[in-house]
């Protein structure tokens, strides 16, 4: 084989993951290029929008989409349950609607011109469209089009990044809600995605609603508990801090937690295969050890890295008078990347039991936790520690899971 096909073929077979990538760099680039561009408080307005973003493409139908995965079936067309539309449906008009009410009443988010009374509707239809783009993702990604899955996904990252680029390259003004309105456009262009997919899905009944929403209400606890603690301290610190100190504390999990998202990804969206594949107890320790070193590894070439570019002065981090807030974020994204290998390894075998095991388990801990971070937190770093606590304790509670796995 020649060469250049032999290169041609691999990039072809790995093009997902050079887009994964490239989404993640662009965003983290952004992310730091807007620290500069805006004030403290707009900056820290972003933040509390982009985690919206987050939440919403993560938890935005309640636990049905992980049961659309489940109960599809990949045939000449996709199968899909006709029973889930409804459902899947009234979850993401309820979300919206309230995610909605609830942001514009606590956040500055508006958009270009438009007045606060409008805002709400636009925000409406920006938070249907976002959790509207995960479902396109998810249902490329049964469909094995890998590549067009995470364009659907990142588009709005890379688009943004170059729009901004664009301002600053020619020195136009800008502030958060032009960023606002830029993202919903954004969103909407990758809505478009869905007329490539839409005549290779066909709805079938075979179960019932009320079945599926017993097995969502699982996956919806799941998610819950996930989500309240990846995305609920920034909701605590703006509340607790204000909204510059949440700024900051973006901007230091965009430099040195947000990296190690894009192991978490890849992780993730390779090693359920072969969970799937060949599940056993000696597997799972042995891709712990390798996922531990080579995180641990990163973790060390990040630091060093980051303190060069300090060094220099291409950009003033910080580092030294902020190692309180780093390090447990260091150690936090070392945490992760080891969740997204049992998260992978719990997708492939759970059975409802082993959930309903994971979930009481999981709001336990939160419930226990929880009060000393309201009665002890008066720093930043404290929050951290808190949060990587919880961390610490899922994966615990998931290893855990798996190790009484008997196949």
């Amino acid at each position: 084989m020649p060469l250049k096909t032999k290169y041609f073929n691999f990039i072809k077979e790995h093009l997902s993951l050079f887009i994964l990538a490239f989404g993640s760099l662009c965003f983290f680039l952004l992310n730091i290029l807007l620290k500069g561009e805006l004030t403290a408080v707009e900056y820290g307005t972003y933040s509390i929008f982009i985690t919206y973003i987050s939440l919403l493409s993560s938890f935005g139908i309640l636990g049905f989409e992980q049961t659309l995965l489940r109960t599809s079936k990949i045939k000449l067309k996709l199968e899909i349950e006709k029973a889930i539309i409804i459902p899947s449906l009234l979850s993401i008009l309820f979300v919206s609607g309230i995610g909605s009410y609830l942001m514009i009443s606590n956040y500055d988010i508006q958009f270009g011109n438009y007045d606060m009374q409008f805002a709400i509707y636009i925000l409406f239809i920006l938070s249907i469209l976002v959790v509207f783009v995960k479902l396109v993702f998810n249902l490329y990604r049964l469909r094995s089009k890998f590549s067009i899955s995470q364009i659907s996904l990142n588009f709005w990252k890379i688009g943004l990044f170059f729009i901004v680029g664009y301002y600053i390259l020619f020195d136009i003004t800008f502030n958060h809600k032009d960023l606002f309105v830029n993202i919903l456009i954004l969103f909407s262009v990758s809505t478009i995605l869905i007329l490539g997919i839409s005549n290779k899905v066909v709805f079938k009944k075979n179960a019932s609603i009320l079945d599926l929403i017993k097995k969502s209400s699982l996956f919806f606890l799941t998610l819950f508990t996930i989500s309240l603690i990846s995305f609920g301290d920034r909701f605590f610190i703006e509340s607790k801090f204000g909204l510059e100190v949440l700024g900051e504390y973006f901007f230091y999990i965009t430099v040195f937690l947000f990296p190690f998202s894009l192991f978490q990804a890849y992780i993730g969206f390779k090693e359920i295969v072969s969970f799937k594949q060949n599940f056993s107890k000696e597997l799972l320790q042995e891709k712990l050890f390798l996922v531990s070193k080579y995180s641990l590894f990163f973790s060390i070439f990040l630091f060093l890295f980051i303190y060069l570019v300090e060094y220099v002065g291409l950009y003033d981090l910080k580092i030294t008078t902020n190692l309180k807030i780093i390090i447990p974020l260091i150690l936090l994204g070392n945490i992760k990347v080891i969740y997204s290998l049992f998260s992978s390894a719990i997708g492939a075998i759970a059975n409802d039991n082993m959930l309903k095991e994971i979930n009481i388990q999981s709001i336990v801990s939160i419930i226990l936790v929880l009060p000393f971070i309201f009665i002890f937190d008066d720093d930043l770093s404290i929050t951290i520690i808190f949060i990587l606590t919880l961390w610490v304790i899922r994966c615990l509670i998931w290893y855990n899971q798996l190790k009484k796995y008997e196949n």
